[in-house]
């Protein structure tokens, strides 16, 4: 049995998926599965998965296009390993990403998921002036901050712990019944960190960049920005309700931004 199982759900992600499913395996830390599930892809995402020839890659997939948390569902069900790495399919790992996460969960029994800081970048072709320099601005090497220790009240203002960085302790969820919300076609990562934190369980990040987040102009973030907001919503109702907050004051996406998006050169100095 594999120590970890990295799970990697795509739908037509031919463009991203081969850096992805590279960047894992890369990792330094060599004891892990990497379990792919093709989520109905009409493009040429198969062709690529299927081109692996290593054993620890396995693929999977569905009949007809499932979404994400029902895939995500399928996938821990799937897997293996003692710990789950989550990554998107547009998402990249740095090199040592798994190794300093199964060293922090193996050294922190007490806890179930963590995370890490994250790099934007966008490697994606830019036809227009406009779009070159929205690309230029963004590989400037803009840092994602979360805090160390999670808190259901600091998860209230916004999300404390990127999809693509998380490692969980699969047997945490098992015993307490976590598991993605198929009610959430969006926002379903918020909503799992909620119910970790309400079944007593704790979350931590590791003060580095791990992970590499693509900000392409087609994330579901920007492209159903609607969904999104009406989902974070509903998150944020039930983590009120769990506080039992009578009067509540939402917190500015700005000032979240402020808070947590630094410059890289500017954070070193």
């Amino acid at each position: 049995m594999p120590k970890v199982s990295v799970l990697i759900p795509f739908y037509n992600s031919a463009a991203f998926l081969k850096p992805c499913i590279d960047s894992v395996l890369q990792q330094t830390y060599k004891d892990f599965e990497l379990v792919l599930l093709n989520d109905g892809s009409t493009d040429d995402s198969e062709k690529i998965a299927r081109s692996y020839d290593d054993p620890r890659v396995k693929y999977y997939a569905n009949e007809k296009n499932l979404g994400i948390p029902v895939s995500h569902n399928k996938l821990m069900d799937l897997a293996s390993g003692e710990y789950l790495a989550l990554l998107d399919s547009d998402n990249l790992c740095t090199p040592d990403r798994l190794e300093k996460q199964v060293a922090f969960l193996d050294s922190r029994p007490d806890v179930t998921i963590v995370g890490s800081w994250g790099r934007l970048f966008n490697a994606m072709p830019a036809p227009t002036l406009y779009s070159k320099l929205k690309k230029i601005f963004i590989n400037l090497g803009w840092v994602w901050h979360q805090p160390a220790n999670v808190t259901m009240e600091e998860t209230l203002r916004g999300n404390t712990c990127m999809h693509s960085s998380m490692m969980i302790r699969h047997s945490d969820f098992i015993r307490c019944g976590v598991r993605y919300d198929p009610s959430f076609a969006v926002a379903e990562d918020y909503d799992l960190l909620r119910q970790t934190l309400a079944n007593g369980l704790k979350i931590c990040n590791i003060q580095e960049v791990l992970f590499e987040y693509q900000l392409h102009g087609e994330n579901i973030s920007i492209t159903k920005k609607r969904m999104m907001k009406e989902a974070d919503a509903r998150v944020k109702a039930d983590i009120r309700h769990f506080l039992k907050l009578k009067n509540y004051h939402p917190y500015p996406y700005w000032l979240i931004i402020l808070r947590k998006l630094r410059l890289d050169i500017l954070r070193r100095k």
